[in-house]
């Protein structure tokens, strides 16, 4: 029982990660967190654009930290829910026992993650973005993120987590 609630908790990590990379790549509105409104930039032409505060080096690592509690510019602090330095946050997203980065390393898109239930962290390759969000699929599941949050489809069943903080790069 202890090791299908990890796979379903590591899951919902990598479909967070997924359906934000979607969310970002695809249709670019202003992001808004689901914990409560966030004011969004558009893109500037100086090569830096910020949402609540962000501001993010078009060509290079983030400047400044997003508005999620426990971020810095490259992720979550303390955990392997972070960019590798050099990379760029697409997205973060953060659930009562998930953190999520979608991370940009010169156009591959990958995903670190950690449960803050179980301790545990992964990455993965390959983030794909799909209709309003993104995705990554493992061999046991799917996994899509949105701003609301994520939804785990397994065998076994699907598996929503709601999002209590989200951002995303402009």
């Amino acid at each position: 029982m202890i090791v299908v609630s990890v796979v379903v908790g590591v899951l919902i990590v990598i479909a967070a990660a997924a359906g934000a990379t979607a969310y970002v790549s695809g249709q670019r509105q202003p992001a808004e967190s689901v914990a409560g409104p966030a004011s969004a930039a558009a893109p500037s032409t100086s090569g830096t654009s910020g949402t609540s505060g962000t501001s993010v080096e078009q060509s290079g690592a983030p400047t400044a930290a997003p508005s999620i509690p426990g971020t810095d510019a490259l992720g979550f602090l303390g955990t392997t829910a972070r960019c590798a330095d050099g990379d760029r946050p697409k997205m973060m997203v953060l659930t009562a026992t998930s953190q999520a980065v979608v991370c940009d390393h010169a156009g591959a898109l990958y995903y670190a993650g950690w449960r803050t239930d179980t301790g545990s962290g992964t990455r993965i390759d390959g983030v794909l973005p799909a209709g309003p969000g993104w995705v990554a699929r493992a061999p046991d599941a799917t996994i899509n993120i949105t701003p609301a949050g994520l939804v785990i489809s397994a065998a076994n069943g699907e598996f929503t987590e709601p999002a209590t903080g989200f951002w995303a790069a402009p």
